[in-house]
């Protein structure tokens, strides 16, 4: 599913052209990216598999977000439950730009609640992150909870934080 939202292209992954696919792993290995992954750095094979299998679920979207064909970034709506109208929410802007993530954000926002009709995303994030804390609390994500020890990288256990926005117009 492609969206386009005024100026913003939501181009699905598993649309995606091959030199788009080689420029997103490029983004999500990218040192500022990947040192705030739960998986530090994927294989170019593992990256395509993971594409391909995208095209088997309803319940994970990912998309390269494009304005006049500059990548800002990636997005993601995962873990969706159409019963309860609930999702996880993701991204990563191009780490050679600034000031894309509010238009990532915002687009994925728009399909979430608006094609979507969810009710509240949720997203994580590391609670050392404290730039992307920021970030989200910006845009009316609410502290909701601590995941403790969730992640072991590097030796160290580390929480990560839970965050939520239920949408606007319900």
């Amino acid at each position: 599913m492609n969206y386009n939202i005024k100026d913003i292209n939501a181009i699905d992954f598993t649309q995606l052209q091959k030199n788009d696919c080689l420029k997103i792993l490029e983004f999500r290995n990218h040192p500022e990216i990947s040192k705030w992954m739960y998986t530090k750095n994927i294989s170019l094979s593992s990256h395509l598999k993971f594409i391909a299998g995208l095209k088997k679920t309803s319940k994970s979207y990912y998309w390269l977000f494009k304005k006049n064909q500059i990548e800002l970034g990636v997005g993601s709506i995962t873990r969706i439950n159409p019963l309860h109208k609930h999702a996880f929410l993701g991204l990563y802007k191009n780490p050679n730009l600034t000031g894309v993530g509010k238009e990532i954000l915002k687009s994925l926002e728009y399909i979430a609640f608006k094609e979507f009709s969810l009710h509240t995303l949720h997203l994580e994030v590391m609670k050392n992150n404290q730039k992307a804390i920021d970030f989200y609390q910006k845009y009316d994500y609410n502290y909701s909870g601590e995941l403790l020890d969730f992640i072991y990288q590097e030796g160290v256990y580390e929480n990560v934080l839970i965050y939520t926005k239920r949408n606007p117009n319900d």
